[in-house]
C-alpha cells in the first residue's frame, strides 16, 4: 500500500504544479491520476478532474487504492426533464413553497411527461415520505438510483415481488401486499389465505383492510370469514368491506333487512292514479345484525334513538338493488314525508355515495331540491334540509353538480350557493371557475351581510385550490380584491388578497411547463 500512497503523492505535486503554474503553461506529458479523467483534450477541464478526484481520494484515505474509486451505474434517463423555468421554480418550492405546491408540481410535471432535473433530487428525496406518489411518478427512478449509488438502496431496480409482504414491519407489510394486490389480486389473497390464522391480530387487521386494492366478488367468502375472526379490528375491516360487494352474503343479509324495514303499499284512487305509502318497521338489535357491524348507539339526530340509528345503518350497508321494486324517485318522496325521513334519508345517502349510482344520486338531489324550493307539498323548508341537499347534490357527475349551482349564481341565492360550495369536486373546470369568479365579484360587491357571511365559510381558501387557474383567473381575482368596499372586513380582504396571489402562483406554475391545461382537465391528479 506505501506504493500506491508514493505514486499517488508523486501525481499529486505535478498536479499542484500545473494549478500554480495555469493549465495552458504545465510541462507537457504529465502523468495522469490513475482512475482516469474526463475531457482530456481540455487542459483546464482535465486539471479539475485530477483536482476533484485527489479531493474524493484524500477523503476515502491515501490507504485506499485508487482502482477502488469505481464510477456508479449509468443513470438512464426516464423521460425528458422539465423546462428551466419550472426546475427554478421546484427548487424554490423545495426551499419552504409550502406541501400542496410542492405536490401540485408534481403533478404537472407529470401531466407534461417530464421529470425533475438531477440537481434536485436530493432535495426531493427528503419528500418521500409525505408525497411518495407524486415524487415517484416525477423522480422514483432516478431516486432509486441514487440511493443504489449512495449504497442506500438494493442492488436491483425491481419492484418488490409477491413474498415480501411477510417481512417488515406492519406499514410495509400493507405497503407490499398492496403493491401484490395490484398485480395479482387472486394470488394475493390465496397467500394472505394460506397463513393468516398465524398472523398477529395487528397484522391481519392491516392486511384484510389492504384487500381492499382491486377489490371484488372474488373476495367476498374470505371476509365472511374475517367477520367471526377474534380480533375486533380484522371484523371491523371485513365489515367495512363487504358492504361494497353487492352480491356478498352480508350484502344479502342486509338487503332482507332493508325489505322488512321498509315497504311500499299500493292503492288505487276513485278518481284515478295510484297512492302510495311506506311503512317503516323499525329493526330489533340482534346478536347476527352485530355480527355484521350494526350495533345499537344513541344517535343525536332529529327523530333518532337507538333503531332508528339501526334502520339508518341497515340502509347505509344495503345494496341499491334491494329498493329495485319502485323507482328511486317513490322511495325518496316517501321517505322525506315519513315520521323517520332522516334515518332513511341518511342510509340511502350513504349507500349511494358507496355504490356511485348516478341515477339514485339524480334523483335524491331532484326531490330534495325540489322540497327546498317549496314544489313539494307538506315539505317545510329549513336549513337541515338544505344541508342534505347540498350532500346529496355532490354526489352528482361534476358537469351537472356544476349546472347545479352556478343555476343558484344566477338565481342570487347566497345561502344555498355556500350550501354547495361546501361539498362538491376537489378540482373545477374552466368554466366553473369563471362562473365562481363573477358570483364572487357580485357578492362582494353587494351588502355587507352577504360578505361577513362569505368570509366567514372560509370558502375563498379552499376556492383558491379548487378553481382550474390561468392568466383570466388570476387577473379577475386581483380585480375583485382592488374594487373591494373600504368598509370590507379585512378577514375578507385577506381571503381575497390570498386567492389573488395562490391563483396567479399555479397560473405561473402551469406557464412555466409550456403547455396549457384546458378546462375539466385536472393536473393535480
Amino acid at each position: 500500500m506505501a506504493g500506491v500512497a508514493d505514486r499517488g503523492a508523486d501525481l499529486w505535486e505535478a498536479t499542484l504544479a500545473a494549478a500554480l503554474l495555469g493549465a495552458d503553461r504545465a510541462p507537457a506529458g504529465t502523468a495522469a491520476a490513475p482512475w482516469g479523467e474526463a475531457g482530456a483534450a481540455d487542459a483546464g477541464g482535465a486539471l479539475l478532474a485530477r483536482l476533484a478526484g485527489y479531493g474524493v481520494h484524500h477523503l476515502a484515505g491515501l490507504a485506499v487504492a485508487a482502482e477502488q474509486l469505481l464510477p456508479a451505474e449509468p443513470r438512464a434517463a426516464a423521460g425528458p426533464e422539465c423546462p428551466p423555468a419550472a426546475a427554478a421554480r421546484l427548487a424554490l418550492l423545495l426551499s419552504g413553497g409550502g406541501r400542496d405546491r410542492l405536490r401540485e408540481w408534481c403533478d404537472l410535471a407529470a401531466a407534461s411527461g417530464t421529470r425533475a432535473p438531477p440537481w434536485l433530487l436530493p432535495a426531493l428525496a427528503a419528500h418521500r415520505a409525505d408525497l411518495a406518489e407524486a415524487v415517484g411518478r416525477i423522480a422514483g427512478a432516478e431516486l432509486a438510483w441514487l440511493d443504489r449509488a449512495c449504497g442506500d438502496g438494493p442492488a436491483e431496480a425491481d419492484g418488490p415481488g409477491p413474498a415480501d409482504w411477510t417481512e417488515g414491519t406492519p406499514a410495509e407489510r400493507r405497503a407490499a401486499f398492496a403493491a401484490f394486490r395490484r398485480r395479482d389480486p387472486t394470488a394475493a389473497r390465496a397467500a394472505l389465505e394460506a397463513g393468516f390464522r398465524a398472523e398477529k391480530a395487528e397484522i391481519r387487521q392491516s392486511l384484510v383492510s389492504a384487500l381492499e386494492v382491486g377489490l371484488s366478488e372474488a373476495d367476498a367468502p374470505f371476509l365472511e370469514t374475517c367477520l367471526d375472526d377474534r380480533s375486533a379490528g380484522v371484523r371491523a375491516a371485513a365489515q367495512r368491506l363487504l358492504p361494497c360487494l353487492t352480491r356478498s352474503l352480508l350484502a344479502s343479509r342486509m338487503a332482507v333487512r332493508a325489505t322488512a324495514a321498509l315497504a311500499v303499499t299500493s292503492k288505487r284512487k276513485l278518481l284515478g292514479g295510484t297512492a302510495h305509502t311506506l311503512t317503516v318497521t323499525l329493526p330489533e338489535e340482534s346478536p347476527t345484525l352485530a355480527r355484521d357491524g350494526v350495533e345499537p348507539q344513541a344517535s343525536a339526530r332529529p327523530g333518532g334513538g337507538t333503531r332508528a340509528r339501526l334502520l339508518q345503518d341497515i340502509l347505509g350497508a344495503s345494496p341499491l338493488h334491494a329498493l329495485a321494486a319502485h323507482p328511486p324517485r317513490l322511495w325518496i318522496e316517501l321517505a322525506l314525508r315519513s315520521e323517520w325521513a332522516d334515518p332513511i334519508l341518511e342510509g340511502l345517502l350513504a349507500a349511494i355515495r358507496r355504490e356511485r349510482d348516478a341515477d339514485w344520486a339524480r334523483a335524491l338531489a331532484g326531490v330534495l331540491g325540489e322540497a327546498y324550493a317549496g314544489r313539494l307539498s307538506g315539505i317545510r323548508r329549513t336549513n337541515p334540509l338544505r344541508a342534505l341537499w347540498a350532500r346529496a347534490a355532490a354526489l352528482l357527475p361534476q358537469a351537472e353538480w356544476e349546472g347545479l349551482v352556478e343555476d343558484a349564481f344566477r338565481a342570487g341565492e347566497a345561502e344555498t350557493v355556500l350550501a354547495h360550495l361546501g361539498h362538491g369536486p376537489a378540482a373545477f373546470s374552466a368554466r366553473f371557475t369563471a362562473a365562481h369568479l363573477d358570483w364572487l365579484a357580485a357578492v362582494t360587491r353587494g351588502s355587507r351581510a352577504e360578505r361577513d357571511a362569505l368570509a366567514k365559510t372560509w370558502l375563498i381558501d379552499r376556492f383558491a385550490e379548487r378553481a382550474l387557474p390561468d392568466e383570466d383567473a388570476a387577473a379577475a381575482a386581483a380585480a375583485i380584491l382592488t374594487r373591494l368596499p373600504e368598509d370590507a372586513d379585512e378577514r375578507l380582504r385577506g381571503q381575497l388578497a390570498r386567492l389573488a396571489e395562490t391563483l396567479e402562483l399555479r397560473a405561473a406554475m402551469r406557464r412555466e411547463f409550456g403547455s396549457p391545461f384546458t378546462a375539466g382537465e385536472s393536473a393535480r391528479g
